[in-house]
């Protein structure tokens, strides 16, 4: 009797799992693509190749395929790409505006196209013109100004972002919602803390003698170091030293006192407690006490 009551409900799952996702369909008719909706076009068939739609159904991805020839004196070769619209449910595309008010709706194929509109999130990468901003589902562009990459943070307000100074090299930061530079482009890599509200910022192989700082939200300076910066709490600075050998520093904001450490790898837990990787064990330690525990995650 369990059993029927199990594979009757199996049933039902694999019924509505069936019916949600057979709601839209990629269909190739003519040689080309489009998308049906209970067995009507919403996306003509038009296009060389097309990705469906994520998983709000608010976004798909169609496009054509282009070929040019290019020769020179000693070589005829022709080369492919892919020139793509963003289509929503009403075959509306998308058209992307940047600060000088130019708009464009056609967009190149990259590797990481696909993945970035399928995420299950409400904002998604969109590439213009070899900058990248940030666009909602529904079409309402978020950013405006063009990185050379932007990614939401773990606080949903703030962005890591990159760009390419005037010495041709790729620099870190922070922007808010409001794109207002948070964290000056100084830096090869930037990190937060959620727990305490602070940003971690590196600038090994920007500038030689440089100092790592710690920012709050708010972009103030609280801490800096002419050693590297690897993580930082309300009350340490977790230094990472690696010649002549690898190990850590568990600094002391309060007392001033250093901990040298040991360890293959290192990421905060919350507040002053980190998890630590030794060999394959992972062990949870209290920076205020200095003592460590098994850790397996749960």
């Amino acid at each position: 009797m369990k059993f029927a009551h199990y594979t009757l409900i199996l049933g039902l799952l694999l019924f509505v799992e069936c019916c949600l996702f057979s709601q839209t369909q990629t269909i190739r008719e003519n040689s080309k693509w489009g998308i049906k909706e209970n067995n009507a076009f919403i996306i003509p068939a038009v296009y060389d190749t097309i990705f469906g739609f994520d998983s709000t159904n608010s976004v798909c991805l169609a496009c054509f395929k282009i070929t040019q020839a290019s020769s020179s004196k000693f070589i005829k070769t022709t080369r492919t790409y892919y020139s793509c619209n963003y289509l929503n449910k009403q075959a509306q595309r998308l058209i992307i505006r940047n600060v000088k008010g130019d708009t464009s709706s056609l967009f190149s194929l990259q590797k990481s196209t696909v993945n970035n509109y399928l995420l299950n999130q409400d904002l998604f990468t969109v590439n213009s013109k070899g900058q990248k901003n940030l666009v909602k589902k529904n079409f309402k562009q978020f950013t405006f100004n063009g990185y050379a990459e932007i990614i939401q943070s773990e606080d949903r307000n703030l962005f890591y972002t990159q760009i390419v100074n005037d010495a041709d090299v790729t620099v870190s930061g922070i922007v808010n919602s409001m794109e207002r530079d948070l964290i000056p482009y100084n830096y090869s890599i930037v990190k937060i803390n959620t727990d305490d509200s602070l940003i971690i910022a590196c600038s090994a192989g920007i500038h030689s003698n440089a100092e790592d700082v710690v920012y709050d939200f708010e972009g103030r300076k609280k801490e800096a170091s002419y050693r590297h910066i690897d993580q930082a709490t309300k009350h340490f600075l977790i230094h990472k030293i690696f010649e002549p050998k690898e190990y850590y520093v568990f600094y002391n904001l309060d007392t001033k006192e250093e901990v040298h450490f040991t360890a293959d790898e290192l990421k905060l837990y919350k507040q002053d407690e980190i998890l630590v990787r030794i060999k394959k064990d992972w062990y949870l330690y209290n920076l205020l006490t200095n003592t460590k525990k098994p850790f397996k995650s749960s």
